[in-house]
């Protein structure tokens, strides 16, 4: 539980963490750049502009990965921005409800072999089954770990409350062992 708390700790901290505007004038548009095998582009530009003037820019990471953060208000709900990365570009529409305040603002978009995919493909492109079988076997792992210990439980618990059979039958263990 302490390498859990440390390593979500160490995220917290080394991860750009800082809000440039209210989340009311925030919009993230954030996704991967891809190639037709599915494999991640590195150190492709990605590029938003509106009407031809560029309003964000960035680069993917190693796993093809980008994150861009736009200063938007209420009034540009519904706007249509320019996406490129490298040779690929798509048009996408700036979506979300101006009444709520709260909620953070972000597009998903990804460029798969060159199209435009909007959908969540996950920070490490492992599909949601396994995070299930993963939850699940931490689950089991878990009930085992718990069983052990009530089973441990219980041997103390017999063993303190008829100490004496306990021992008794120990000490007879021994001198059948010696008697070989």
């Amino acid at each position: 539980m302490r390498i859990f708390l440390l390593f979500t700790a160490w995220l917290l901290l080394t991860h750009n963490v800082f809000a440039e505007h209210e989340i009311d004038h925030r919009y993230q548009v954030h996704g991967y750049v891809l190639d037709a095998k599915e494999k991640p582009i590195a150190g492709r530009a990605v590029v938003v502009s509106d009407q031809g003037a560029v309003i964000a820019r960035g680069k993917t990471d190693a796993s093809g990965y980008y994150s861009l953060h736009l200063h938007l208000h209420n009034e540009d709900n519904r706007r249509v921005l320019q996406l490129r990365a490298g040779s690929a570009q798509a048009d996408i529409r700036v979506s979300f409800d101006p009444h709520d305040l709260s909620t953070a603002r972000v597009h998903d978009a990804s460029f798969v072999a060159g199209k435009l995919v909007e959908a969540d493909l996950g920070r490490w492109r492992i599909s949601a089954w396994v995070y299930v079988l993963a939850g699940l076997g931490a689950i089991g792992t878990l009930l085992v770990v718990l069983e052990k210990r009530r089973k441990r439980k219980l041997r103390r618990q017999g063993a303190g409350l008829a100490g004496r059979p306990v021992a008794a039958e120990k000490r007879r263990k021994k001198k059948r062992r010696g008697k070989r």
